[in-house]
């Protein structure tokens, strides 16, 4: 047992490698120091915040060791695979929804979120003691990290806890001290105690972020209070509907965002310089990277799903959300997951524009708030009106299957179908939204889903070894 501490220690030390990244983001780290007293003014701050952010855009190197933001994988196409929307052209462990304790996605996943959150206990650990640093700087600075923390916690209990039953004991580990041999091994937490230390983790950034951060690269107040409502609508206790409305209609009105009156410029003009993005991740310039090109494109085909096609059947967003394509060997033709690629279907290139992500988006907002509204019991002509004007902007003009849906059941399968599609690649708010449907509806949109169990992925079976005090997740 001890072999698998030391191993995994050593794992977490060089995943936490972020204190000497520069202030632009798409600066790889060249020291492996995470921990000490490396944090003595507003610039060494700064330096090693930027470092959080770089484990929050999932950066390392591509197969060629080229610099690169890995976020595709985890936070764009796997979830996107779970959620039925995409697959591989293989058939892959998610896609078919038969991932094991040892499927490398698990543990691609699994360690994004522990990655970001050591990077953001080592900070808050470092900056806790600096008494150099004026008050204010350093709120904002702690108010950015805990939101960083919260942000993972939030990601992992989604994908590995029982997130929709708050008094289940298959929470996650929750750390709070950067990793060491005496804090390797923790149990993991119950679900209840789990959204507690997320929300209060957003309770304390929310009022110290700033409205608007230097650059999207940074957070906000209101990606702070979007990630909150998206928290609490999953959440779904007591009031938390209510919130979710509050919030949500706070950040409509009096953020600084506003929708891009074509959704399809983000991707494809734009990129996160647009002004309904609240949160991106900016790609490494130098070189310029082709992770996601390759990803999506080139070496890993992404296949949009019949379930997908079926969707956007008679939607403008087909012509550009995937091309026919004819696959090698004979095998037919299949549809090319395209959202984030400007370039010609026929001669397939690289393109800068394409290695964006995006984190948050204002249109969450108007759909998280619909949702909340008709779970609720809410207004139906609101919930409608903030649909229509959310596929109004899709280029969506005939709204005809909005106005019929009489029934909150029917209102909602629209809302969370559109969530799917405006998401789908994005930041895993598709797999999200398809949960939150009743059972016998997400069977029939993915019929490889045949338990609740197969909501949340197994533990990987390398923390099951060297953490003796975890348990697995039920049927894995």
């Amino acid at each position: 047992m001890k072999k698998y501490i030391l191993y995994t220690l050593l794992l977490l030390l060089n995943w936490g490698a972020w204190t000497a990244c520069k202030k632009q983001l798409n600066v790889y780290p060249t020291t492996q120091e995470v921990d000490g007293n490396i944090i003595t003014d507003a610039n060494s701050a700064s330096t090693a915040l930027n470092g959080v952010y770089y484990r929050f855009a999932a950066s390392g190197t591509d197969v060629n060791s080229i610099p690169s933001i890995l976020w595709a994988d985890s936070k764009e196409a796997y979830p996107s695979e779970l959620s039925g929307m995409l697959r591989t052209l293989y058939g892959s462990d998610l896609s078919l929804h038969i991932a094991v304790a040892l499927s490398p996605e698990s543990l691609t996943m699994w360690s994004y979120g522990y990655n970001l959150v050591n990077a953001a206990n080592g900070f808050l650990e470092n900056i806790a003691p600096v008494k150099s640093i004026d008050d204010s700087t350093k709120q904002e600075m702690i108010a950015e990290a805990k939101f960083l923390r919260a942000y993972a916690n939030t990601y992992l209990l989604m994908n590995f806890g029982q997130y929709y039953d708050t008094t289940s004991v298959y929470g996650i580990i929750l750390r709070n001290q950067f990793v060491s041999v005496s804090t390797l091994s923790l149990p993991r937490s119950p679900v209840g105690v789990v959204y507690d230390s997320i929300l209060a983790d957003l309770n304390y950034a929310i009022p110290n972020l700033p409205n608007r951060n230097l650059t999207k690269a940074g957070t906000n107040e209101w990606a702070a209070k979007l990630l909150k409502a998206r928290v609490l609508m999953n959440r779904a206790a007591a009031g938390d509907y209510a919130t979710v409305i509050s919030l949500t209609n706070d950040i409509i009105t009096n953020s600084p965002f506003i929708l891009e009156p074509n959704v399809e410029n983000i991707f494809r003009v734009k990129n996160i310089s647009s002004n309904e993005v609240i949160l991106g991740v900016q790609p490494y310039t130098s070189p310029q990277q082709t992770y996601k090109y390759n990803d999506y494109l080139h070496s890993d085909t992404y296949i949009v799903s019949d379930t997908l096609m079926s969707l956007l059947n008679g939607d403008p967003r087909r012509s550009w959300t995937y091309f026919i394509y004819a696959l090698p060997y004979g095998q037919g033709n299949a549809g090319l997951f395209a959202k984030y690629y400007p370039g010609d279907t026929s001669v397939l290139s690289p393109s800068p524009i394409m290695e964006y992500s995006y984190a948050f988006r204002l249109t969450e907002a108007y759909l998280l708030e619909a949702e909340a509204l008709v779970a609720s019991g809410g207004s139906m002509s609101t919930a409608r009106s903030l649909l229509e004007t959310v596929l109004g902007h899709a280029g969506i003009t005939n709204y005809s299957n909005v106005e019929v849906a009489t029934t909150p059941a029917a209102l909602q399968l629209l809302i969370i179908e559109e969530e799917m599609k405006n998401f789908v690649g994005e930041d895993g708010q598709d797999w999200l939204a398809l949960r939150r449907l009743p059972f016998s509806t997400v069977q029939t949109l993915v019929p490889s889903i045949t338990s609740i169990n197969q909501f949340i992925l197994p533990i990987p079976e390398t923390e099951i070894e060297a953490n003796g005090l975890i348990k697995q997740n039920p049927s894995y």
